[in-house]
Parts: structure tokens; C-alpha cells; sequence
């Protein structure tokens, strides 16, 4: 574990690819595990393609999604959010969501998960994390 008193830089090639777990569908979803670094908090960082979003899924902790550029549509237990570049969703924790690229560039965000591993469950029951 690296020493939590000392600023840390992960590049984004050291980060965790989990593209192929989380949408099935291309894009690039890249993961620092908050526990390796004494963190309480995990990251997502993604890029993902227009029409592309991840499988229906819950985590037993609140996700809080950063969008940077672009649009997207939120199913979160049933209720539709649109968001678009500069706004922030906040799933709660056991909420079933999911999203999709909406618009017609590249979607950019950053998913804070408040746990330092960030536990997922897909609706088929397998998990990341």
C-alpha cells in the first residue's frame, strides 16, 4: 500500500481496465481501487462511445458520476436523468441504474464510489469488484 501521507500520481495507462466487465460494448473504463492507497473512496474513469453504457447493475454504496463532455441518460429505479457535460448525478447506494451515451460524441466522466472497493452487481448476479 503506498504511504497515505505522500501525494500520489497514477498515470491513466497504471489504471485498472474494466471496459469489458462493465458496458460489453466498447469503450474505455479505467479503475483505481481507493484500498490500495488508503482510500475510502474508488475511481472510474470512462470514455464511452455514443449508444454505449453499462449493464443494468446496483454497489451497495452511493456512486457519485462527474460528466465532463457530453450526454447522458440515467435509469436509476426507474426514473430517467439526462445529464450533459458540467452536471453530476448522485445514484444512491442499492439503486439499480444504469446509463448510455446519449448524444453523438464520446461521453467523458468520472464515477466516485464511495467505498474503497467498489462493489458491483450485475443483474445476471456476476460482479466486479
Amino acid at each position: 500500500m503506498a504511504d497515505p501521507s505522500r501525494p500520489r500520481h497514477v498515470p491513466s495507462a497504471e489504471l485498472e481496465p474494466t471496459a469489458p466487465v462493465v458496458t460489453q460494448a466498447g469503450g474505455d473504463v479505467r479503475l483505481l481501487r481507493g484500498a490500495a492507497f488508503g482510500l475510502r473512496t474508488s475511481v472510474m474513469v470512462a470514455r464511452i462511445p455514443p449508444g454505449v453504457g453499462p449493464r443494468p447493475h446496483r454497489h451497495p454504496h452511493a456512486e457519485i458520476f462527474v460528466i465532463h463532455d457530453g450526454q447522458a441518460r440515467f435509469e436509476v429505479e426507474g426514473e430517467t436523468v439526462e445529464a450533459q457535460g458540467g452536471d453530476i448525478v448522485i445514484v444512491p447506494p442499492e439503486a439499480r441504474h444504469t446509463f448510455v451515451n446519449a448524444g453523438d460524441t464520446v461521453l467523458r466522466h468520472t464515477a466516485i464510489h464511495e467505498n474503497p472497493e467498489p462493489v458491483t452487481t450485475f443483474d445476471d448476479g456476476s460482479q466486479l469488484g
